[in-house]
């Protein structure tokens, strides 16, 4: 129980919504009389709430799910829907109190947004850094051609196959989270190395079949791009586009 509990603080971390809702759905299921609301919006979020809970699902779960992510039960709990829902009536029961309750409880439930370093104003309406969409835009096919393949350096993994399927790459997000068990992919070492070696990562874009590399400039590099078949074709948000004209375009691995 004491780790279930454990899961739940980290979950909850700083604010206060998961407590907010507890009391909202307690709230509702004393005061909510549609039966149709209590079957779909409540009762559900009861049971899901007590199994969460329950050690004994806990056990039953850990059997049968991947590590680390029993948390994510909770993502079935329409906590929005419920506090919204239940600020709502009280507002339409004591409209200057209510209205004043609920403002209060937002205000020092939540805090300004882009104090968080992971958080950073839109650059587009992807929502995604600028420089991926320009890298994206200038490598990928044109319609009607196959899919390109593209090593990016690590930190970009996730925003290209967000942004789109048409640009492939030899490892993925797989590489990225320590818990998940997998073999270290050679491109990925060679790009997380305190100084890449432009030759051998060369040589692994040709056997792999890469027809283009995108470099943080602010990686030390050892070797001569132009030397190992690498043509800079662009520089885009301080990361460099080259093309390796060894691999032909429409190549497969």
């Amino acid at each position: 129980m004491k780790e279930i509990l454990t899961i739940f603080m980290d979950y909850s971390g700083d604010g206060i919504y998961p407590f907010l809702f507890l009391i909202a759905l307690i709230y509702l299921l004393v005061t909510e009389k549609d039966m149709k609301i209590r079957r779909v919006l409540l009762e559900s979020s009861v049971v899901i709430t007590v199994l969460f809970f329950f050690p004994l699902f806990k056990m039953v779960m850990d059997k049968v799910e991947e590590a680390g992510t029993y948390y994510r039960i909770l993502w079935l709990l329409p906590m929005t829907v419920v506090i919204a829902y239940a600020g709502v009536k009280v507002i339409g029961r004591h409209t200057r109190i209510g209205m004043a309750a609920v403002v209060i409880v937002l205000v020092l439930g939540g805090e300004y947004l882009y104090k968080n370093i992971h958080i950073t104003q839109a650059e587009n309406r992807y929502h995604l850094p600028q420089y991926i969409i320009t890298i994206c835009d200038r490598i990928g096919p044109e319609e009607g051609e196959e899919r390109v393949w593209a090593i990016f350096p690590p930190e970009s993994v996730h925003y290209v196959r967000q942004y789109t399927s048409e640009i492939q790459m030899p490892y993925g997000r797989e590489m990225l989270v320590a818990s998940w068990e997998h073999v270290e992919h050679p491109i990925y070492a060679l790009m997380k190395a305190d100084i890449i070696r432009i030759d051998l990562l060369a040589e692994l874009a040709d056997d792999y079949k890469c027809q283009y590399i995108i470099l943080n400039k602010a990686k030390q590099t050892e070797g001569d791009p132009g030397a190992c078949g690498l043509e800079k074709i662009a520089e885009v948000g301080g990361y460099d586009v080259y093309r390796n004209s060894s691999v032909e375009l429409n190549a497969s691995p």
